[in-house]
């Protein structure tokens, strides 16, 4: 038993382990933020909200039917009340010859009641408010659907902007690493020729000074990793202190060139931009609903009522103790204290509103493409240059340690070239990430990003 049970807690330490020591891709990290992210969630639930409210705009063009049943007792007092009575009547028809007016007594009265009633409405015409009012929630429901996939698109570009930038932390710590470890090798190395007598005392005391100061850059780099994996974990929907490993992902695409044509892609497919289009079209038809408090409101009605003061001739006999109405109602707003009016003029600016709204955020996304594009052929520029860069830096700090090693050259030079050659690999390093970060935010301004938003 207890073999058995060591086993198992073996086991249940290796899987757990395992699970934590395994890596995510970035397709990994998107699909899981695409299942717990907070703004996802919270749109999709508003986005299943819009498809109600186009099911209810229908209400203004379905009949309504309603039903209604009643029981109870009732008490009447004695009343008096003036009426015209027959004081001389025709003997051969019947009919009253004469009538008076007298005062009438009534006894009071007290009994039952039980009634039941089924009413049935049809809008006819109402100005054309149902037709728009469904046209209105269509087009809510259009940028709602935009909405989403504009979140969808923010949450991958984020994904990879923070998956990129841990990797760039992490490397950027590979290259701090690197450099405490010439400054290692470097202070081992002076103090060995110190002890030949090759260098001064001062030598050594530089080298343990740069020694400390790279180690200061390894202890403020490892913390700038530790906060981009907090980072990542927040926009994946865990907790920031959560063990988290990722794969080491890298690809760019070529130089962009045709920026017009990045342009069309990204007026035709950038959802935030669609979102703000919708709205105007919503807008215009809110202007054409105010315009239906003008018209005239047509309905047809059927009201099927019984009633007795026994409720068992209510629910049985039913050819007997009912009555039928039915006909047509019109009704017209003819003054309601310039409300109409306001709503029309409200109604209109709005639209102007949201068209004004919508032209500078087509501006607004013509620019930042234009940017990235900029940014990004910068980037690339940048990287090639700076790995020529990285060829002469390795060069310049062999040749320093050689010159240094028989004493032809200073440690200051090479201290000057080691440090040359950390910040050429750590400006190429940081132009290769910066420029995979500006390729998503551009993919996300294009609307490209991720299969047009829609999920697996």
């Amino acid at each position: 038993m207890r073999r058995s049970f060591l086993v198992i807690i073996v086991i249940v330490l290796t899987c757990a382990t395992y699970a934590q020591d395994e890596s995510l891709t970035l397709e990994d990290c998107i699909k899981l933020a695409l299942k717990k992210n907070a703004a996802i969630i919270t749109n999709q639930n508003l986005n299943e909200s819009s498809d109600r409210d186009v099911l209810a705009s229908y209400a203004g063009i379905l009949p309504t039917l309603n039903v209604s049943a009643s029981s109870g007792k009732f008490k009447a007092g004695e009343s008096e009340d003036f009426s015209e009575v027959p004081v001389e009547i025709d003997s051969v028809t019947g009919d009253p010859i004469r009538l008076e007016r007298r005062l009438i007594t009534r006894p009071s009265d007290k009994g039952s009641f039980n009634e039941f009633n089924l009413r049935l409405n049809q809008n006819l015409f109402d100005g054309g408010e149902w037709w728009n009012a469904i046209r209105y929630a269509q087009a809510q429901k259009r940028a709602s659907d935009y909405n989403l996939i504009s979140i969808i698109n923010t949450t991958v570009m984020t994904v990879q902007e923070r998956f990129f930038d841990l990797l760039k932390q992490q490397k950027l710590l590979e290259v701090n690493e690197l450099a405490v470890k010439r400054s290692e090798d470097q202070l081992s190395k002076t103090e060995k020729m110190y002890e030949l007598g090759a260098v001064a005392k001062v030598d050594v005391f530089r080298s343990r000074v740069n020694l400390g100061n790279d180690r200061t850059e390894l202890l403020l780099q490892k913390n700038a990793v530790i906060t981009a994996r907090n980072v990542l974990n927040l926009s994946l929907g865990r907790n920031p202190n959560s063990p988290l490993r990722i794969q080491p992902e890298f690809s760019l695409k070529s130089a962009f060139k045709n920026t017009e044509e990045l342009i069309e892609t990204a007026i035709e497919k950038n959802p935030e931009l669609m979102k703000t289009e919708e709205e105007v079209k919503a807008s215009d038809i809110a202007v054409a609903r105010s315009y239906s408090v003008l018209f005239p409101n047509l309905s047809a009605f059927l009201n099927y009522r019984r009633s007795n003061e026994e409720i068992n001739r209510v629910y049985t006999n039913y050819n007997k103790n009912w009555t039928l109405n039915y006909g047509l109602s019109v009704s017209l707003n003819l003054f309601n204290g310039f409300q109409d009016m306001v709503n029309i003029q409200k109604s209109k600016l709005a639209e102007r509103n949201n068209q004004v709204a919508f032209e500078e955020s087509k501006r607004e996304l013509i620019a930042s493409v234009l940017q990235l594009v900029d940014n990004y052929n910068s980037y690339l520029e940048i990287i090639e240059i700076n790995e020529e860069n990285l060829e002469a830096a390795k060069e310049e700090f062999r040749l320093a340690e050689e010159r240094y090693r028989i004493g032809s050259g200073t440690q200051l030079e090479v201290r000057e070239a080691q440090v040359n050659l950390t910040r050429a690999e750590q400006t190429l390093v940081a132009a290769q990430y910066n420029a995979r970060i500006t390729q998503a935010q551009l993919e996300q301004a294009l609307g490209t990003i991720y299969a047009a938003g829609e999920e697996d």
